[in-house]
C-alpha cells in the first residue's frame, strides 16, 4: 500500500504474505538496492548513510527470503545467491552491525553454511558458496576447516567448467583465488608436498582459465603460490615462482602501463623480493 516504506522494511505477517513472484521481486530489489547503495560508498567511503543502506538491503533481502514461506514453491532458487556472495563482499570490505545480537564470528559462519544449503545440487553455485564458507573460517584463523572445506570444494570444482561461468555470475572466480591461497595454509601446517602439488594444479589447469586481461585477478592468485614457491629454500622452486609472476604479472603490466589497474604498482617490489629469492 501507499503507507509501505522500504526504509521500515516488512513485518513478519506481510513476508508470510509474499506469493512466489512477489518474493523474487522484493529480493532482487533489495539486492539491487544494496548493490547501487555500495557503489554510492565505494565512490565516496565517507558516506556512512550509503554505508547503512548498503548493508540494510543485503540483511533484509536475506532475511525476508529465510522466513518467507513461499520461497518453497521459488522454482529459481538462485535468486538469493546474489545477496550472500553481496554480503561476503561486505563482510571482506566494509564494518557493518550483524543482526539479532550475534557476533560477528556466529553471523558470518552462519551464512557460509546457508549459502551452501541452498546451492545444493548446483554445481558451480555450490563452488561458490563452499569458497565463501572457507574465505569465513579462513578469516577467522580456523585453517584446518578451511582446508577441509576446500577439499569438498575440490570434489565438485572444475575449472574447465565453471571458472568462466562464476566470473561471469559473480565477477570474480573465488574458487580458484581461495585454491591459490591455500597453497601456502597447507605449507604453513606442515604438508608441504601437499602444497607444490596443488601449486601445479592450480598454474596448469586453473591459470589459463583467466582471461589475460584480468591481471588484478591473476596477481590475487600468483602471490600465494608465488610465495609458497619462494619458501621452499631452494633455487630451482624460487626461479619458477620468479617466470611464473614476470610472464603472466610483472611483464603484462609493464605492456599495459598507465592502463593497468593501479595495484599493479605492486609488481615492482614483489619481483625485487622474487629476484632476491632466486
Amino acid at each position: 500500500g501507499d503507507d509501505f516504506s522500504w526504509e521500515t522494511g516488512f513485518t513478519l505477517p506481510e513476508i508470510h504474505s509474499l506469493g512466489p513472484k512477489s518474493l523474487e521481486v522484493v529480493v532482487k530489489t533489495l539486492i539491487g538496492s544494496s548493490k547501487l547503495w555500495q557503489r554510492i560508498f565505494f565512490s565516496n567511503p565517507d558516506d556512512e548513510e550509503a554505508k547503512r543502506r548498503c548493508v540494510k538491503c543485503c540483511m533484509d533481502a536475506l532475511d525476508i527470503f529465510d522466513k518467507a514461506p513461499a520461497k518453497t514453491q521459488v522454482s529459481d532458487r538462485s535468486v538469493i545467491y546474489p545477496g550472500y556472495s553481496l554480503m561476503s563482499n561486505i563482510a571482506r570490505t566494509m564494518t557493518y552491525v550483524p543482526p539479532n545480537n550475534m557476533s560477528h564470528e556466529e553471523f558470518e559462519l552462519s551464512l557460509g553454511e546457508n549459502f551452501v544449503k541452498e546451492t545444493q545440487y548446483q554445481q558451480y553455485h555450490q563452488c561458490r558458496a563452499l569458497a565463501f564458507q572457507a574465505d569465513v573460517m579462513r578469516r577467522q584463523g580456523k585453517y584446518e576447516d578451511t582446508l577441509s572445506v576446500i577439499d569438498v570444494m575440490k570434489s565438485v570444482y572444475d575449472p574447465q567448467l565453471h571458472s568462466r561461468v562464476l566470473v561471469k555470475e559473480y565477477v570474480t572466480d573465488q574458487c580458484t583465488e581461495i585454491l591459490a591461497a591455500s597453497t601456502f595454509w597447507l605449507h604453513h601446517c606442515g604438508r608441504n608436498d601437499e602444497a607444490l602439488k596443488l601449486c601445479d594444479q592450480v598454474v596448469d589447469t586453473m591459470l589459463s582459465e583467466i582471461e589475460a586481461t584480468e591481471l588484478v585477478t591473476k596477481n590475487t592468485i600468483l602471490v600465494p603460490i608465488c610465495r609458497t614457491l619462494a619458501n621452499q629454500r631452494n633455487t630451482s622452486n624460487a626461479k619458477k615462482a620468479l617466470e611464473l609472476y614476470r610472464t603472466h604479472v610483472s611483464d603484462p603490466a609493464t605492456l599495459a602501463g598507465k592502463k593497468a589497474h593501479p595495484s599493479m604498482s605492486m609488481c615492482v617490489p614483489i619481483m625485487i623480493i622474487l629476484k632476491c629469492c632466486s
